[in-house]
């Protein structure tokens, strides 16, 4: 089926994904589901994992076999900065009982699990030469800054001055330093 290997397609599926991320953050009543959390992350996360493949036909960088190194060492990156993810249930709204986090990853950028989306997808994207794939990352980073700024209204809410100072301590909402 060609829709399979078309990019856009799989672009529209994160998107989607990103939405429904958005809507669990959003929404005390839905955050309470949390196979709707398993199902955005996962449209999320597919949608960019399969965008970039070999399969999917796409304009590719013409480069040689160190862009590859390159890549990997940015998924790399990526992958240390979601060890956050752990700890947490991401794609929620704050739970009950919720501690403000603020060492480690935390004392660097304010969403690091966000940071990882977008380091690894775009090392994906450079490691498999997919110009689409590196292309769409800005768009990525848009949608997770405006489901940060969402979330970060429901910890405001939910811890008060605490967070208030902790975004005055830390200025990157999810690259550091960057106050987006």
């Amino acid at each position: 089926m060609r829709t399979f290997g078309d990019p856009f397609f799989w672009a529209l599926v994160s998107m989607f994904g990103l939405a429904g991320a958005a809507a669990l953050v959003g929404s005390a009543r839905l955050a309470k589901f949390r196979s709707l959390g398993f199902v955005a992350v996962g449209l999320f996360t597919i949608g960019r994992v399969v965008l970039v493949l070999p399969a999917v036909t796409q304009p590719r960088l013409a480069a040689g076999d160190w862009i590859w190194v390159v890549g990997a060492v940015i998924f790399a990156a990526g992958m240390v900065f979601a060890l956050p993810a752990f700890a947490i249930r991401p794609f929620t709204g704050p739970e009950a009982g919720l501690s403000l986090r603020t060492g480690g990853f935390y004392g660097i950028v304010r969403n690091p699990i966000y940071l990882s989306e977008v380091l690894w997808c775009l090392g994906w994207a450079v490691m498999f030469r997919s110009e689409i794939g590196i292309a769409l990352v800005p768009v990525w980073w848009a949608g997770l800054w405006l489901l940060t700024i969402i979330e970060e209204e429901s910890l405001e809410r939910k811890l008060g001055q605490p967070y208030i100072e902790y975004r005055r301590q830390v200025r990157g909402r999810i690259l550091p330093g960057l106050p987006l």
